[in-house]
């Protein structure tokens, strides 16, 4: 969820795992209407970060296994929806690695974004210890 001082940013759930394609809807703050709807790609997810510039920032999720290997990102869109724009692109080779990620904590900041893992477990300490909590991309 992301608002600003008119808007409020929610993501629709996915359809399943196998077709985690969702939506960002905006609605206005003063009438509770829905003012847009825009969808993510075919087989990944998006969901609202923060408002930054006027433009919600949203993460996109990476496509699952089984699909095409399509890295995730941040993308922006502004006051009046329309399709997401790449602010920064996840690198195709890390797809692997970023596809570990559950559920990540996703952090943006200078150019930068950052996924980490909300919890650390395992069956015991070798495990946690090789367990992915966090990976980041940018320059």
């Amino acid at each position: 969820m992301a608002a600003d001082a008119d808007t409020l940013y929610l993501a629709t759930k996915p359809a399943s795992e196998a077709r985690p394609a969702n939506a960002v809807v905006a609605f206005d703050m003063s009438t509770g209407k829905r003012k847009w709807k825009a969808a993510s790609p075919a087989t990944q997810t998006l969901m609202p970060l923060r408002v930054e510039g006027g433009k919600v920032l949203l993460h996109l999720g990476p496509s699952p296994l089984g699909t095409d290997k399509v890295s995730g990102g941040i993308m922006a869109l502004g006051p009046r929806g329309g399709t997401p724009q790449p602010v920064l692109r996840h690198p195709t080779p890390a797809v692997d690695a970023e596809r570990t990620f559950q559920d990540p904590q996703v952090h943006y900041a200078n150019g930068r974004s950052l996924l980490l893992s909300p919890y650390v477990s395992g069956v015991d300490d070798r495990a946690e210890l090789e367990l992915r909590t966090m990976i980041a991309f940018g320059d």
